[in-house]
């Protein structure tokens, strides 16, 4: 039997019959307002969950300097952002059609989470459909894509972190401030491929284990590797 569209379908695909300069990239005005939207709300929440912890902002972004701030929102705009739209362009290359977009419900989980004091951050998701998502292995690919593009940053951004300690001596402001962006986008990555990859039925780990569990072991693990290596990264992660 044919599933019946829901109505966030129909509005989506209406939203895709309008022509704008965001077509050849499979994107909406719409959807960038969501995106922009759950961005937004993303740093709000991290900002009072570690408030809340008495982490004060300058030490979530490695300092005191008033620069810093834009830096943190930087770090985590490009590691969400980079996160979701690899889901949502690997969902498409297969065929479905897919959509960012803001989780009234998952608001809701992520609001009751940080009352009981065990935050989930469920702002938003790519939802896709079509017939590529009966398949186990392609559900699998699409999930596992937003986290492996949190490892790829994590790798180019301790990249940068080091470039930055290389130039330290001879160019200190510059330094400086590579290294900053450096830890606080391989923070978040490390956090939002962590967490993600929890084989939890909503997130992303549950799918990647159903599909294939050697790649979860392998991409979970790495995330761990990492956040060990790092060290005191988890200081910094919302539910530690």
């Amino acid at each position: 039997m044919k599933r019946q569209k829901q109505d966030w379908e129909e509005i989506i695909e209406k939203e895709y019959t309008k022509k704008n300069f965001l077509d050849k990239f499979h994107l909406s005005l719409h959807e960038i307002s969501e995106l922009g939207l759950a961005w937004v709300i993303l740093c709000v929440v991290i900002v009072v969950i570690n408030f809340t912890r008495g982490i004060p902002i300058e030490q979530l972004t490695g300092g005191g300097l008033f620069n810093n701030f834009f830096i943190f929102i930087f770090a985590l705009g490009l590691s969400f952002f980079t996160h979701e739209l690899m889901h949502k362009f690997t969902a498409i290359k297969y065929g479905a059609k897919a959509y960012f977009k803001i989780s009234q419900q998952g608001l809701m989980i992520t609001l009751i989470s940080i009352i009981i004091g065990f935050p989930i951050l469920a702002i938003g998701a790519v939802y896709w459909w079509g017939e590529a998502t009966s398949s186990t292995g392609i559900r699998g690919r699409v999930s596992a894509a937003g986290p492996i593009s949190n490892l790829i940053l994590v790798g180019l951004f301790i990249t940068v972190q080091g470039l930055g300690y290389v130039i330290l001596e001879n160019s200190p402001e510059l330094g400086l401030i590579l290294i900053i962006i450096g830890e606080t986008v391989v923070w978040f990555n490390i956090f939002l491929g962590t967490f993600n990859l929890l084989p939890i039925g909503i997130l992303d780990g549950a799918k990647v284990l159903d599909w294939n569990p050697k790649i979860w072991i392998g991409l979970f693990g790495s995330f761990i590797m990492l956040g060990l290596f790092i060290g005191d990264f988890v200081y910094y992660i919302p539910f530690i």
